[in-house]
């Protein structure tokens, strides 16, 4: 039985998709609370020991300041203190220190089986110090539902291979305040509250996704739990805008929870420190849940606008929600 090294494959707009067995994968540390700048984790999936299936019996993890191959892969440092593997599936790491910045270095890593095969070459991951800042996609198809009193929150699982898990949100007002009720980073997609405050007739939740860097997403769309219509509903919301504070070069992203009717007749109005309207935005096109519209940085003419204070107003019926962003030269 060999162990399985696995397959990586590109989707169509390039993004490096696990289709089976072992991916390597990096991120700073963020779970140490004094983390390095000269501190890495490394982040696998476990193979089997049988293709997908079962525990591989050991790891042999190398490390070279040159692209590792098939040919130079035994002379590469050999990286110790490493787990056992644990069933396959499973999400593992290790951590590496005393790198030093502006290096670049290169990661590989083997399977070992009970009876001494050996995998081929995993992914070979190079870092470079560019850091990863861009966050997970916000997690969608949130549903919420009464179990015994209890409220069963569910999702659908986010794809991102560095994904490190979920937080859950709740509130008593549609519009927040917002408390993280699941505590450490959730590894599944679903998560009961067995804590539901009394005294209300609904309870809100919303859900984002962290992956192994740190980086949070925006916030789910908001499902609602009705204990007597045990009804889930989601309202129109927007979450910060990214980036905020935005250069006059850049456009600026902002996720919003749409109603499952869509956007019918809903806008996004922006206007400058002045309070003139600047911009105004269909969001009409919009399907229901959680979406994401961009500005430009545009006005209605056309021409970037001056560095400065904004405000985007959503208006959808007898909604008005607003948020506030800057422009930087």
């Amino acid at each position: 039985m060999r162990a399985s090294h696995g397959r990586i494959t590109r989707r169509p707009d390039g993004a490096l998709l696990l289709v089976a067995g072992l991916l390597l994968l990096l991120a700073l540390a963020p779970a140490l609370a004094h983390a390095q700048s000269d501190t890495l984790v490394i982040v696998w999936t476990a193979p089997g020991d049988d293709g997908n299936v079962g525990r591989a019996t050991s790891y042999d993890l190398r490390m070279s300041t040159s692209p590792i191959d098939a040919g130079n892969y035994d002379s590469a440092l050999q990286i110790g203190g490493l787990p056992a593997p644990q069933n396959a599936g499973s999400r593992q790491r290790t951590v590496i220190r005393g790198l030093t910045r502006g290096t670049t270095y290169y990661f590989a890593i083997k399977t070992t089986d009970d009876v001494g095969n050996t995998s081929s070459i995993s992914n070979v991951l190079r870092w470079d110090w560019v850091f990863d800042t861009a966050p997970p996609a916000a997690p969608s198809g949130v549903t919420v539902a009464n179990q015994s009193g209890d409220a069963h929150v569910h999702w659908a699982a986010n794809a991102e291979p560095d994904l490190a898990g979920y937080t859950v949100y709740r509130a008593t007002d549609s519009n927040g305040p917002w408390s993280v009720i699941s505590g450490s980073l959730l590894a599944n997609n679903d998560y009961v509250d067995t804590s539901v405050p009394g005294g209300f007739s609904t309870i809100y939740y919303r859900v984002s996704a962290s992956d192994a860097s740190g980086n949070e997403s925006a916030r789910s769309a908001v499902a609602s739990l009705s204990f007597s219509s045990q009804i889930a509903t989601v309202q129109w919301h927007m979450d910060p805008a990214y980036p905020n504070p935005s250069k006059s070069i850049e456009s600026v992203r902002i996720p919003v929870t749409v109603p499952a009717g869509g956007g019918a007749n809903a806008e996004a109005q922006i206007v400058d420190s002045g309070r003139r309207l600047v911009r105004r935005i269909d969001l009409s096109s919009l399907a229901g849940g959680s979406q994401e519209f961009v500005w430009d940085g545009r006005n209605d003419g056309g021409r970037p606008v001056a560095p400065g204070v904004y405000t985007i107003w959503l208006t959808a019926g007898s909604t008005r929600t607003s948020l506030r962003l800057v422009r930087v030269p």
